[in-house]
């Protein structure tokens, strides 16, 4: 017979911190890069699978990659967070770069996301569960007591 594991919220938390938080809010902790998830339809399980297995399908446009080719020949891509008359402001997936627009040959929208797929490919089962558990909490829980 089988016995489903059972999951650790906790557990959940501390991995939405160690893997998600560098560019996701949720009840006011983590990075506000991509969009804050505590007002997102977190209950709904089908939501948030589709969200982390495939960012790209489902994807706003606020949170759109932008291809940046600069004058020098260097590719740089990311999320354009600011722009003004003189620069913009590139969050890579390793730093934020501002950058002067007279550096800039070309913006090249894409449609695809800047969170990459496949960050469920080094977790357990077990883990993955938890995560999504810990996800789809109405409020804040305690992190394992354990943790840093």
């Amino acid at each position: 017979s089988h016995v489903p594991f059972t999951a650790d919220v906790s557990q959940g938390r501390l991995l939405f911190n160690q893997s998600c938080a560098k560019c996701h809010r949720l009840f006011g902790q983590g990075e506000a890069i991509g969009p804050d998830l505590t007002g997102a339809n977190r209950s709904n399980l089908d939501y948030l699978l589709e969200n982390v297995v495939d960012p790209s399908a489902v994807v706003s446009k606020d949170f759109r990659m932008t291809i940046v080719l600069l004058k020098n020949g260097q590719v740089l891509n990311g999320l354009i967070v600011s722009k003004n008359e003189k620069t913009l402001t590139l969050q890579t997936q390793t730093d934020k770069r501002v950058i002067g627009l007279g550096d800039v040959d070309e913006l090249r929208p894409t449609t695809l996301s800047p969170m990459p797929d496949g960050l469920l490919d080094n977790l357990s089962p077990r883990q993955i569960r938890s995560l999504f558990d810990y996800l789809k909490q109405p409020a804040q829980v305690p992190l394992p007591e354990n943790a840093e």
